[in-house]
């Protein structure tokens, strides 16, 4: 002990690597710290036990050889800094990502051309506001009081379409828009979003998604996918249109694998509305809790997680992963974009433009769900196939602003491990959609409103529960 002291207090390498030493154990206990909820008890033991051996021979190596410990040392203090970073980042990404507190966005917004700006006095303007929403009063008269704003005169209209009217023929300056009413302004003015700003919004929670928890290395679950079409500025957490839909079954046990497209214009019960109307109008009103009880509803299942993204994060994902292989069912051209029957490279702006094309292609929106399954097929592919250090921190990045899901954390190294054996499952199993046709309905929520809606042909929806419980049950 002696001569190791007296080494220590003579030696300037002696007493480098013996700072790095000890910053070594730092910053591995820093690493194990945070990513053992992540890793299965083995791998993690395992991982313990290397660790601790390197350590130790280092510690060793530091005295009796101190020029080679000081180099593998330095390799090692990189390669833990960089392990640092990485961990980091996904520790910041899954709890960013895992924060499902969904929130519906109230705003009141101006015409673009009216250059009205929330620092000036509202004294002298109108705001309107639908009696078909029965928050939208309500909430506005929050917003003008918590940011010292006082209208003139607030005028009620019948329906969304008589309110948005007024607003562009500048018979009033001001509009209350609440999802209710982007859902209504996405039917009567696609464009809607081009003539207008927001001048004052406030967010309103949503009751918190439940999830189903299950041992998902373990146990057959099924997740909910939604493709979130939400407006310009809005945030991941907030409720959009459900434009895709696709529910993913799997039984770790039997390796086997059901996708099912649900169509975005399905007629179903939607719980926080008391009455009937879109699938896709369900998670706008609601947000994906309400989705989830629609669809368990309709079809009579149990789905146990759900994974939401925006068309941004599409894009931004593909485009992480160098672009990806899908196969297309069709040759068709869409916008710029042509496809061919067979495998397509596509980017970020052109995988955007695969999964939405539907008029152009021979059934509609059947053909786009097949379209749209085929592409998960290929996002998987390629991150199974190269699970690159570089693809991940290119992925995290992609998905951080535009991706939420309800899985817990410590079951996301389970999920990719479960992509990449069931890999070949995934990419040789059957598309399903649903067969059935539009038919011209009232909509139970909005008075006065008729839209196309999708029913399914007999026997459709049981066929969609069966093969579910199929590979729920073993079989």
């Amino acid at each position: 002990m002696d001569k190791y002291l007296k080494y220590i207090r003579t030696s300037i390498i002696g007493k480098i690597t013996l700072v790095l030493w000890i910053l070594i154990l730092m910053l591995g206990i820093y690493c194990f710290s945070q990513i053992f909820i992540y890793l299965p008890t083995m791998i993690f033991i395992i991982a313990i036990i290397i660790f601790t051996i390197v350590v130790a021979l280092l510690g060793f190596a530091h005295y009796k050889i101190p020029k080679v410990s000081l180099f593998l040392e330095i390799i090692v203090c990189i390669c833990l800094i960089v392990g640092v970073f990485a961990v980091n980042k996904v520790t910041t990404f899954t709890d960013k990502i895992t924060e499902t507190n969904e929130v519906e966005t109230v705003s009141i917004v101006a015409l673009k051309d009216a250059n009205i700006t929330k620092e000036q006095s509202f004294d002298d303007l109108t705001l309107a506001y639908s009696q078909d929403d029965d928050s939208s009063y309500k909430h506005s008269t929050e917003i003008l009081k918590e940011n010292n704003k006082k209208v003139k005169t607030e005028k009620p209209y019948q329906n969304m379409e008589l309110a948005y009217k007024a607003l562009k023929n500048h018979k009033v300056e001001l509009l209350v828009l609440t999802n209710i009413g982007k859902s209504d302004l996405s039917v009567i003015d696609e464009n809607y979003e081009d003539y207008i700003q927001v001048i004052l919004s406030k967010d309103y929670p949503l009751e918190k998604v439940t999830s189903q928890d299950v041992d998902i290395s373990k146990e057959p679950f099924t997740i909910y996918l939604q493709g979130a079409d939400l407006s310009s500025g809005d945030n991941i957490n907030s409720t959009g249109r459900g434009d895709v839909n696709i529910l993913l079954t799997v039984n770790p046990h039997t390796k086997k694998v059901n996708m099912q497209v649900i169509p975005r214009d399905l007629f179903v019960y939607i719980p926080c509305k008391d009455a009937s109307s879109k699938l896709s109008y369900s998670g706008w009103w609601g947000g994906i809790q309400s989705s989830i009880a629609s669809i368990e509803d309709q079809l009579d299942i149990k789905i146990n997680y759900y994974a939401k993204i925006n068309f941004n994060g599409l894009m931004d994902l593909v485009d992480a992963l160098g672009g990806v292989e899908v196969y297309s069912h069709y040759t068709y051209d869409a916008g710029e974009y042509h496809f061919e029957k067979g495998y397509n490279h596509v980017d970020g702006q052109k995988a955007l433009m695969f999964a939405r094309a539907r008029k152009m292609l021979p059934l509609n929106e059947r053909s786009r769900g097949y379209q749209q399954m085929e592409l998960i097929k290929a996002i998987f592919t390629k991150f199974a196939q190269e699970p690159t250090y570089n693809h991940a921190m290119s992925v995290i990045d992609s998905l951080e602003s535009n991706f939420t899901t309800n899985l817990p954390k410590e079951d996301f190294f389970k999920a990719f491990q479960l992509v990449v054996d069931l890999l070949p499952e995934l990419q040789t199993m059957e598309n399903h959609s649903i067969e059935g046709e539009y038919q011209w309905h009232y909509d139970e929520v909005r008075t006065n409103y008729y839209q196309y809606y999708f029913y399914p042909a007999d026997g459709e929806l049981q066929a969609v529960k069966e093969r579910i419980d199929y590979v729920i049950n073993g079989k």
